[in-house]
């Protein structure tokens, strides 16, 4: 994988490897399913539904994920939504969350030139 490419889209790769216990291939695969498998939609149709609490649940887990891979970006935008959810204030996280599909589909196709 482009570790150039994954630094340039907010991949702190060395931080990363860290986390995985240097287990690069591992922590690639996980990159891969993140690009692959669309992580957000969960919680973009939580906050449709008006669902604060299933909102909160998938968005915390995504918060842990994009801490794990060291995206810095998704971690900084992530972390206010996760933040609104918890005060029960879906308006301002689905502000947020526009933030957030727009970085994230960054990151996702930086991860898939990398690979």
């Amino acid at each position: 994988m482009n570790r150039e490419i994954l630094m340039s889209v907010g991949i702190d790769y060395d931080e990363a490897i860290g986390r995985f216990s240097g287990a690069t291939e591992l922590f690639e695969q996980f990159l891969k399913e993140m690009a692959i498998m669309k992580v957000i939609e969960p919680l973009q149709k939580a906050l449709t539904e008006g669902n604060v609490n299933e909102a909160f649940a998938v968005a915390h887990t995504l918060k842990g994920n994009f801490g794990n891979m060291s995206a810095k970006p998704l971690f900084s935008i992530i972390t206010p939504l996760v933040d609104e959810l918890k005060k029960g204030n879906i308006t301002e996280a689905k502000k947020i969350y526009i933030s957030l599909e727009k970085e994230y589909n960054v990151v996702t196709e930086g991860i898939k030139r990398a690979m």
